[in-house]
């Protein structure tokens, strides 16, 4: 997997961003009984015989009329279209139902959970792979229709949205689109602005800032490596307001008691957050965080922690994360 490929998963392993990548691309009535403050990432660790482990899924579940509902995120960078994407989601979706019940998360006597499959593309050629599992299957007698499987899958097709439309979405994963889909420096300028409309937003503070590094990682290696040139600086600009934001809110905290003490610099600051995302996301995946590995984390510095969480959706055990 590159880089890019792993920044993406990165990206879509923050609750908000897959909140957004619902909410503003999902256009189904049922979606309004998502309770998407429950969204709560999932192992996707499962293996068979056949199926190595993949590197491009991500599978999270969220509360769906008072239950769970498994959204299993693939995310598809091959240039070509996979034809047999409805089977070998038909297989990564069993897998799952049979990790549920071999981990007794679903009781034998239980119904299991839905699933949502969605496929998040971003190659440049037109999506022509079946949407559904039975429209690979030769058309069967009448007799034998009744045993033909069928599962079907949600396809979001990045280069099919419409530039206009994404421009007037209030959602940051339309932000991160329309950065991938910039090809003059006008269109980077424009998305770059979007993106600083969100760092007024203490809410989405996480989200924006991976967001904004994602994005400055993606267009260096997009030149090649040169250094960022001034068509980057609403990102640039997006950045530092985010630190003179954070120095805001990290005051506001300290004026209301619920955080007092916090004076050090923004450096400090911004790995001080990503500590905590790091350990909510180990704690909702893994349980109780040992006091070494607490330690470990109060003494990382940005670049470690970020590694560490890049680690968080593909490990099966605590020391999988911190390399043993």
């Amino acid at each position: 997997m590159n880089d890019h490929d792993t920044g993406r998963r990165w990206l879509f392993s923050d609750p908000q961003m897959v909140a957004d990548l619902i909410r503003g691309f999902i256009h189904e009535p049922w979606v309004e009984d998502l309770d998407l403050e429950t969204l709560e990432l999932v192992s996707g660790s499962f293996v068979s015989e056949t199926f190595q482990r993949r590197e491009n899924d991500i599978i999270w579940r969220v509360k769906f009329r008072g239950r769970w509902l498994y959204v299993y995120l693939l995310l598809e960078f091959q240039s070509t279209v996979d034809r047999l994407m409805a089977l070998r989601l038909m297989v990564y979706v069993g897998l799952l139902y049979q990790q549920l019940v071999d981990e007794k998360k679903v009781a034998p006597s239980e119904p299991l959970p839905p699933v949502l499959p969605i496929v998040l593309y971003n190659g440049r050629a037109p999506w022509r792979a079946p949407l559904d599992v039975a429209e690979l299957i030769v058309e069967s007698p009448d007799e034998l229709a009744a045993y033909r499987p069928s599962m079907r899958y949600f396809l979001l097709e990045e280069h099919a949205q419409d530039p206009d439309e994404l421009a007037t979405m209030n959602n940051l994963a339309a932000v991160v689109f329309r950065l991938e889909k910039c090809k003059t420096p006008d269109d980077l300028r424009q998305a770059g602005a979007a993106l600083r409309e969100w760092c007024d937003d203490p809410t989405r503070r996480e989200s924006t800032r991976r967001v904004v590094h994602w994005a400055l990682r993606f267009f260096t290696k997009r030149s090649g490596g040169e250094q960022l040139t001034e068509e980057l600086a609403e990102i640039r600009d997006c950045e530092a307001m985010l630190e003179e934001r954070i120095k805001e809110w990290e005051k506001e905290l300290i004026e209301k008691g619920i955080q007092e003490g916090i004076k050090k610099g923004i450096a400090e600051g911004l790995e001080q957050g990503e500590a905590e995302v790091l350990l909510r996301q180990l704690e909702r995946k893994f349980g109780e965080i040992s006091p070494e590995y607490r330690q470990r984390i109060d003494d990382a510095d940005s670049q470690q922690l970020l590694a560490w969480a890049e680690r968080i959706l593909s490990a099966e055990t605590m020391d999988d994360v911190f390399g043993g």
